[in-house]
């Protein structure tokens, strides 16, 4: 068993041309089964094939003194075995979430990078918490993309992660600790079903395995389809980007008008994740109907994103923008009251139509290029011009004035979640 896992990281590492030039290795290394064996195995690799590595260990202090001493004996272990041992607790006021401690983790490789500027970060992920990932992803609902689970390599900005033991299970890795009689650290958060992905582990997986004792391998299975469909879209879309985008961060919308609605969504979910933008399959939807109704407009129109983005529809681009400012533009046009007046300053086009139907049911939606406006009490001449310096505005239930700067910033306030 021992040699088998040495046999397949060591091949991982030559696959990768990562015995080259006296390289220095950053290890995730939390002291449970997987990091130890991959940390103990790496150690012996690295006298023969001459690379350095450090050890890191993030204390969450999630459990008190369970992780200060777990904390203590990954640094025992280093010291046994003169190994570089880089470590850092963590506030106990952060949110005790996944993500939380997913972000923290990451950026706590980050400095280790910057400290021993190394040149890559290998985390022990094995063959077992990529049936988990998959099956996890499965239920919610991640799509093709998240299908694919771990994958071998991703970059953290400009350095590389890679996962060595993804054809190796949890079960060989706890053999192999037994085996060389290394004292491994025990998370006892990892009996908490209040988790998901422990849930997973614990209930739902020995579950699913007795209607099918290779789940397991099922998943795996499941996850090597979606890589390789994955690419198969890819070479598509590669290939009809070039005629969709006009630049790197705007979509021609003509071009995009043309497309089939699943065509647009996998461009829409491409577009965001290039834009390091999370989504849900009900925002690219919500986008997808937004981008319909504004594809034939010459103005265009802007969807909350985030906080501070926004995605921008026209008739000419889609893109995404980060700030939303009028042009300073000082002219001002007198308006038509019965026809259309055209503000060349601002390339904006104001048309007032008499209204000969009934009282509308209701408003617009705050989307539209729309008022209904009662004009009948307005003296002419009316201007049609930007934002000025001390303008207000009384919206209607308000008893005062309100500068217009305030309350159009307070119509972009909503922070979108996924």
């Amino acid at each position: 068993m021992c040699d088998t896992i040495q046999t397949k990281i060591l091949d991982f590492l030559k696959n990768h041309h990562l015995l080259e030039d006296k390289k220095l290795f950053i290890v995730g290394f939390s002291g449970g089964y997987d990091s130890l064996c991959l940390l103990d195995v790496l150690h012996k690799l690295s006298k023969k094939y001459e690379f350095n590595i450090v050890a890191a260990h993030l204390n969450h202090a999630w459990r008190g003194q369970e992780s200060e001493q777990e904390a203590q004996k990954a640094e025992l272990f280093c010291k046994q075995r003169n190994i570089e041992f880089f470590t850092e607790t963590l506030p106990e006021n952060l949110p005790h979430t996944e993500l939380e401690a997913r972000n923290q983790r990451y950026a706590f490789f980050e400095k280790a990078f910057k400290k021993y500027n190394a040149d890559a970060l290998f985390t022990g992920h094995t063959a077992t918490d990529q049936v988990e990932t998959v099956l996890y992803r499965i239920l919610k609902g991640t799509g093709l993309n998240g299908l694919k689970g771990i994958p071998e390599k991703r970059m953290l900005n400009d350095k590389p992660v890679y996962r060595p033991m993804l054809n190796i299970t949890r079960e060989e890795t706890i053999s192999y600790c037994k085996d060389n009689n290394l004292e491994v650290n025990i998370d006892s958060s990892n009996e908490n079903q209040a988790y998901l992905r422990n849930k997973i582990r614990l209930s739902l997986l020995p579950e699913l395995r007795k209607y099918n004792q290779e789940v397991d391998e099922s998943l795996l299975r499941l996850s090597e389809i979606a890589r390789e469909s994955e690419e198969i879209i890819q070479e598509y879309l590669t290939e009809i980007k070039s005629e969709i985008f006009i630049s790197e961060n705007e979509i021609d919308s003509k071009q995009f008008k043309t497309l089939s609605t699943a065509i647009k969504k996998r461009i829409i979910m491409d577009f965001l994740s290039e834009n390091e933008i999370e989504f849900d399959h009900k925002k690219i939807s919500e986008i997808i109907e937004f981008s319909n109704q504004h594809l034939a407009s010459k103005s265009g129109n802007t969807l909350s994103l985030t906080n501070n983005c926004w995605l921008f529809v026209s008739s000419a681009v889609i893109t995404i923008i980060h700030s939303i400012r009028a042009n300073v533009v000082k002219s001002s046009v007198l308006v038509n009251i019965n026809g259309q007046t055209f503000h060349e300053g601002i390339g904006k086009v104001l048309t007032i139509s008499e209204w000969k139907g009934e009282k509308p049911d209701k408003f617009p939606k705050e989307s539209d290029p729309i008022a209904y406006v009662d004009l009948t009490e307005i003296n002419s001449p009316i201007y049609l011009r930007t934002r000025q310096e001390g303008d207000k505005i009384q919206p209607f239930g308000m008893k005062e004035k309100i500068k217009l700067k305030k309350y159009i910033n307070g119509l972009f306030q909503e922070v979108w979640v996924p």
